[in-house]
C-alpha cells in the first residue's frame, strides 16, 4: 500500500481523555493532520454519562459508529442509535447523554477550533 502525509490509520491518531469522553482528533489543530479549517474524528462517551453542556460557533455534524444514547440539540432531546446522523446548528447549545451502552461518533465541523474540556 502506498503511504503518504495525506494518509494514515486510525490507530496512529492519539486518544485524548477528557473527564467524560475520549477522543481521536483525526483532522483539525489538534488533529493528526494539523489542518485550519476542518475538524473530523472519533469520540466516545462511556456508559451512564451526561457530557458537558457546550456549544460552537459553527455547524457540527455527528454520526454514530457504534451504540446508542441521547443528544440534547438546544431544548429538544433526541434519540440516537448506530448509523444516525445528527446536526448541530452553530452557536446551539448541546449534550451528549448515554444510558447502560457507551457511544461512539464520527464528528465534523469546520473553523479553527481547539477543544478543551
Amino acid at each position: 500500500m502506498k503511504t503518504s502525509n495525506n494518509t494514515f490509520k486510525l490507530g496512529q491518531v492519539r486518544k485524548t481523555h477528557f473527564d467524560d469522553r475520549w477522543v481521536k482528533f483525526a483532522f483539525g489543530p489538534q488533529g493528526f493532520k494539523n489542518t485550519e479549517n476542518l475538524n473530523l474524528g472519533v469520540v466516545e462517551f462511556g456508559n451512564s454519562i451526561t457530557s458537558l453542556n457546550h456549544c460552537h460557533e459553527v455547524e457540527e455534524a455527528l454520526f454514530v459508529l457504534s451504540g446508542n444514547g441521547k443528544i440534547k440539540i438546544g431544548n429538544d432531546i433526541y434519540d440516537v442509535e448506530k448509523n444516525d446522523f445528527a446536526y448541530i446548528p452553530a452557536k446551539t447549545d448541546h449534550q451528549i447523554i448515554t444510558g447502560q451502552k457507551s457511544i461512539k461518533i464520527l464528528f465534523i465541523f469546520g473553523g479553527e477550533i481547539l477543544i478543551e474540556h
